[in-house]
């Protein structure tokens, strides 16, 4: 045990409090429409990841589909904006609160995502029209209801399959699971993420996009730029002391007794993952 361990501890000032936590695998919640901007709207339940909502004249694009049990929900809020099933789905990553209906969207839309989303999907047994069918690499644009859809690769960040869909022409971006507006991340380290990664893909999208950009969390509320912003700082501060730490040879206990998470605790630490897991996941990524 080290015996000089010091506690961090720095003024956080006026934070806002946890309004809901992430808790996969309940029963089936309400879905909730929410207009965002220009031609996109959410549909959010506090137990799975956020559905983005694109619509006009060309028809619908949908960004993820929930848990298969949030089917008839979701649909019901779909047929409120649109006549037509979507045309496109894009799955920002593999875990199965953004995909989980796939098998039955994907029998009338496209489902787009990186390759590494099929690679995992087709690895997890699942029946073939839950898979993409077109994938990219890098980056793609889907032009669609006169707007630049523009899918943007975030490598080994929450997973190793991560896709930021930027919506130029309604100024709304979706982060997926990169941006988790309701507490600490989930990052799947078994899966190619990292919390160097994730660092690296929020601020890759802060330089990108314009500053009254509205920003769609995996989890959580819309927010602006100065949201994602207090969310990135909190990600970097307790990565930096982690890294610090884990490199004179402290364990994750040790970690959590010398307080590099403790004045962020309050804002973050309620939801799916707690203090000590997001701790045990910044640790995996070093190791």
């Amino acid at each position: 045990m080290h015996q000089n361990v010091q506690r961090f501890a720095l003024p956080i000032g006026s934070v806002a409090l946890l309004t809901s936590a992430i808790c996969f695998g309940v029963a089936r919640e309400e879905v909730t429409t929410i207009p965002v901007a220009g031609n996109v709207s959410i549909f959010s339940s506090s137990r799975s990841g956020n559905i983005g909502f694109q619509t006009g004249p060309d028809g619908a694009l949908m960004i993820d589909d929930k848990f298969d049990t949030d089917i008839a929900d979701v649909e019901a809020a779909m047929k409120a904006l649109s006549e037509r099933a979507p045309t496109f789905l894009v799955n920002t990553h593999h875990h199965d609160d953004h995909t989980g209906a796939n098998p039955h969207f994907g029998k009338a839309s496209t489902i787009v995502a990186h390759s590494n989303v099929r690679v995992r999907l087709v690895g997890g047994g699942k029946p073939a029209e839950a898979f993409p069918v077109i994938t990219y690499d890098d980056g793609m644009s889907i032009w669609f209801n006169g707007e630049e859809v523009r899918l943007i690769h975030a490598p080994n960040a929450h997973t190793d399959g991560d896709t930021v869909v930027w919506f130029k022409g309604s100024n709304v971006v979706h982060m997926g699971d990169l941006y988790f507006q309701t507490g600490y991340p989930y990052i799947d380290t078994g899966a190619g993420g990292s919390a160097t990664g994730l660092i690296a893909g929020i601020e890759s999208i802060l330089a990108l996009v314009p500053d009254d950009v509205r920003i769609i969390p995996g989890h959580g509320e819309p927010t602006g730029v100065a949201g994602m912003r207090e969310y990135l700082t909190m990600l970097k501060t307790i990565q930096e002391r982690i890294s610090e730490l884990h490199g004179e040879g402290f364990t994750v206990e040790e970690i959590l007794e010398a307080g590099a998470t403790e004045e962020f605790d309050e804002r973050w630490g309620g939801g799916f993952i707690d203090r000590r897991r997001m701790v045990e996941s910044v640790v995996a990524g070093l190791e």
